[in-house]
C-alpha cells in the first residue's frame, strides 16, 4: 500500500494539515469567483486526498464545499430557490464521492503522477457520475453533461490541479510547511 510518508507531497508537520486545509478553501473561494459554477471540486479533492491524512481531506472538502456555497448565494446571488439548494447539496454529495474515490485509489501501489492522475481520474468520474445520476430528480439543462461542457469542466478541474500541486511543489522547495522530498517533486 502507498504510504503518505512516500510521496513527495507529504506533510511534514501537524501545521502543514491546517495550512493545506485553509489553502483548499482559500482556493475554493478564489475558483468559485472566478469560474462561478464549474468550481474545480475535483482537483481540491484530488490533491487532498494525496496531500493530507483523510481527516483533514475531509475538513478540506466539507471547508471547499461551504466556502463555494457561501460565496454562491452571499457574493455571486445565486437564486434562494429549492433546486439550487437540492444543486448545492448535490454538488456537497459529488465532492465527498470524489474524495472517496481518490482515497480508494491510495491502496494501489504506484509511483506519485500516477497516484496523483489516478485519483484525479477517479475523482472525476464519481464526481460527475453524482451530478449525472441528479439530474434524473433535479432540474438541469439539455447540455449539462454535453460532451464539450464536460470536456470544459475537465480542462478547468486539470489546469486547477496543476496549479495545486505547482503550489505544493513550490513550498517543498523551500521547504515551508513540507518535509524534505525524498523523490522528485509531483510536476
Amino acid at each position: 500500500m502507498l504510504e503518505r510518508n512516500h510521496l513527495p507531497l507529504r506533510p511534514a508537520a501537524p501545521l502543514f494539515a491546517v495550512a493545506w486545509v485553509t489553502v483548499i478553501a482559500g482556493a475554493s473561494v478564489a475558483l468559485s469567483l472566478l469560474f462561478a459554477c464549474v468550481t474545480p471540486f475535483v482537483a481540491l479533492v484530488a490533491v487532498s486526498a494525496v496531500v493530507l491524512p483523510r481527516r483533514m481531506a475531509l475538513m478540506a472538502v466539507l471547508l471547499a464545499w461551504l466556502a463555494n456555497q457561501t460565496v454562491g448565494y452571499l457574493v455571486l446571488g445565486y437564486p434562494q430557490t429549492f433546486d439550487s439548494y437540492a444543486w448545492g447539496l448535490a454538488i456537497g454529495i459529488a465532492a465527498f464521492a470524489s474524495l472517496a474515490a481518490a482515497l480508494g485509489l491510495l491502496r494501489l501501489m504506484a509511483g506519485p503522477a500516477v497516484t496523483m492522475t489516478g485519483a484525479f481520474i477517479a475523482g472525476f468520474a464519481a464526481y460527475e457520475g453524482v451530478l449525472f445520476a441528479a439530474t434524473a430528480v433535479l432540474p438541469s439543462g439539455d447540455g449539462a453533461f454535453s460532451a464539450a461542457v464536460v470536456a470544459e469542466v475537465l480542462l478547468i478541474n486539470s489546469l486547477a490541479a496543476i496549479g495545486l500541486i505547482c503550489l505544493h511543489a513550490g513550498a517543498a522547495a523551500s521547504r515551508a510547511l513540507v518535509a524534505a522530498q525524498p523523490a522528485p517533486a509531483l510536476l
